[in-house]
């Protein structure tokens, strides 16, 4: 009998180990699911980078500039791959609306995202941006300084 209880919970401890440990990579962090494209005429920039906030720019200098929209999602590299910043609110959205470039050929975003991911730790990130149903995006550093 107590080499049954044994037996079980050596069991138990093995399934832990091999799945338990696991969970980081799997369930708690989504690998992005965006894929990120060249779009033709158009780059990003980022500047004045917070761990709660940042410039965004987008430059088209297509002869039909596209529309842009507010929506964007935030991503963090880690070993190569990109994952999804989990979020610190459940149920949130951004206004449908579209925004033109100015006669640069340029759009602006002054982007707080505290209110959605919350302060940043540091590390590797990337902002997405859609562009006629694509994605673009443009990469940023966290860093202890910042």
């Amino acid at each position: 009998m107590k080499k049954a209880v044994l037996m079980v919970l050596l069991c138990g401890f093995i399934f832990l180990g091999m799945f338990g440990c696991n969970k980081y990579e799997s369930s708690s962090k989504e690998v992005s699911s965006y894929t990120v494209t060249d779009v033709e005429n158009v780059d990003a920039a980022i500047y004045n980078v917070s761990p709660v906030g940042a410039n965004v720019i987008i430059k088209d200098t297509n002869d039909s500039p596209y529309t842009y929209g507010e929506w964007y999602r935030i991503e963090k590299e880690e070993n190569g791959k990109w994952y999804d910043v989990e979020t610190v609110i459940d149920e949130y959205g951004f206004n449908s609306i579209g925004y033109l470039v100015n006669e640069n050929n340029e759009v602006k975003f002054d982007m707080n995202w505290e209110w959605l991911y919350g302060e940043l730790p540091q590390g590797n990130y990337r902002i997405l941006k859609e562009v006629n149903n694509q994605y673009i995006s443009v990469e940023f550093t966290i860093s202890k300084e910042a």
